[in-house]
């Protein structure tokens, strides 16, 4: 499953940039991809990455190993090893510290029981544009999480 925001909505017709689905998988599989390799890939490969799931160990080797043949075919480079980040940093357990922060600056603290209602792909979303240097992007991401959350 391709899980999308409305807050990136604009990418979505072309996949110009990495939506957050796809980041949270190359968190998870301990993978960079640079925007010049991702656009590289032919829109239906884009689309492939996008819904390729990534939720069990085989479910990443398999991602990783087609993300990595994609980036040497197409962008002629392979693609980047790093650490994997562990998905206990943004888990239900505990807002973390970077979100709690952002939001605090905002006037609107995240709360834990909101923190533990969202998926873990909505709480990736705002951990990550916690951790960016675009506050508005923060912003978006908040106000579309706390406006499912009311639906």
């Amino acid at each position: 499953m391709f899980h999308r925001f409305q807050f990136e909505a604009a990418f979505y017709p072309t996949l110009e940039r990495l939506p957050f689905h796809v980041r949270l998988k190359l968190d998870l599989t301990g993978i960079r991809v640079s925007l010049n390799t991702w656009r590289a890939f032919s829109m239906e490969e884009r689309r492939a990455l996008c819904h390729l799931p990534a939720d069990t160990d085989e479910e990443r080797e398999v991602f990783a190993a087609f993300l990595d043949a994609l980036a040497r075919t197409r962008a002629g480079v392979a693609a980047e090893r790093c650490p994997a980040l562990d998905a206990d940093a943004w888990s239900a357990v505990a807002v973390p510290e970077a979100v709690a922060a952002r939001s605090a600056a905002e006037g609107t603290g995240v709360t834990p029981a909101e923190w533990s209602r969202w998926a873990g792909h909505e709480r990736y979303a705002l951990y990550k544009t916690a951790l960016s240097k675009d506050p508005e992007l923060f912003h978006q991401a908040l106000q579309e999480l706390r406006l499912r959350l009311c639906s």
